[in-house]
């Protein structure tokens, strides 16, 4: 008995297409899946309630062996830096506010503690379409929850990413939503990965460059490789106000090198998370740095840079605290201006 072939309807066809459509696209998932947990298990991830805190007296040994940071003050020094007004909070879930704090640590040999040589805030505000970077200059006075009072870069030494974003919270307000760690020595890694980054030199920071890495750079924008790069976010002495600058240099640098990343297409952008993940180490989960990567990186390519400092000009004294020389902020006014910038209300 012989059987006629059946012939594809309309509806067939159509079942058929789209078949074949939701199979691709659950490959494409699959492929994507893999590739991003492979991607972020290169993260050195770490539990930042894991860190043993130091003792105030272990504390003081680590910072004596320093001679550009000596030991903290007296609690009879709170007054210099404590706020009687409520501290609103910057940031949170719901705010629009995301709060990452970038910290560069430059542990010497034998160490086993590092102060947090740089701290830049990168605050994505949803609302504003902004990115706001705010450095903490490492001499700020500041209440250490704790401990005594001292230099902010000293939290970290004491305690970690948590004791230093406890410290941030307790003296300014701000929810951080995570940390990220990098060692000064892969910085310049970074920077040649990422093929370098554009920056507008005066004359005398050329020739510190050409004198520190045998370059042969001059006024003007120049594109400097990872060597270069590290050395000129380092220049503190060719400035009167020292760290004011050198922070000033950091932000330039990072601006240049998230300019670098956003405008990579999408095979060269992670190939280099392929080889620059490893050099970075967070507090932040998986689940975290994909949520936050999906929801910000499409900000980069459009999002307006704000950049600016802590202590702002006009809001702090140089002083000495037992034999510490220290910024000391006007809290008051740095609170309102931190809330000013970063909520987008100035």
């Amino acid at each position: 008995m012989a059987y006629k072939k059946r012939r594809s309807t309309p509806a067939r066809i159509a079942l058929k297409i789209l078949c074949t459509f939701l199979g691709l696209i659950l490959v494409v998932m699959a492929a994507a899946t893999f590739c991003v947990q492979y991607l972020l298990g290169q993260v050195n991830f770490i539990d930042p309630e894991q860190i043993k805190m130091l003792t105030q007296s272990e504390l003081d040994e680590l910072l004596s062996n320093d001679d550009s940071q000596t030991p903290g003050g007296s609690e009879a020094d709170a007054g210099d830096v404590s706020f009687d007004g409520e501290v609103g909070q910057i940031g949170g879930k719901g705010s629009g506010i995301v709060n990452i704090l970038l910290i560069g640590q430059d542990r010497r040999e034998g160490e086993k503690r590092a102060r947090s040589d740089s701290m830049i805030l990168c605050t994505f505000n949803k609302n504003t379409r902004q990115l706001i970077m705010t450095s903490f200059l490492r001499d700020l006075y500041v209440e250490i929850p704790g401990y005594q009072n001292n230099r902010i870069n000293s939290a970290y030494a004491a305690g970690g990413m948590a004791l230093l974003d406890d410290t941030l919270k307790e003296n300014f307000g701000l929810h951080i939503d995570g940390n990220v760690e990098v060692d000064f020595n892969q910085f310049s890694q970074i920077v040649d990965l990422l093929g370098g980054v554009e920056i507008e030199l005066r004359q005398d920071e050329a020739d510190l460059i050409n004198d520190e890495t045998g370059s042969a750079l001059s006024a003007g924008t120049q594109k400097l490789n990872g060597d270069q790069a590290l050395c000129y976010a380092r220049i503190r002495k060719l400035d009167a106000d020292g760290d004011f600058s050198r922070t000033s240099r950091q932000r330039k640098v990072m601006s240049a090198l998230l300019d670098a990343y956003s405008s990579a297409s999408l095979p060269t952008a992670l190939s280099l998370m392929n080889k620059v993940l490893p050099m970075i180490t967070t507090d932040m989960s998986t689940l975290q740095l994909l949520g936050y990567a999906v929801e910000l990186f499409p900000m980069l390519s459009e999002a307006q840079f704000v950049s600016q400092r802590v202590p702002a000009d006009g809001m702090y004294s140089n002083t000495s605290i037992d034999g510490m020389s220290v910024l000391v902020a006007d809290m008051e006014a740095t609170r309102e201006m931190l809330a000013s910038t970063l909520l987008g209300a100035g």
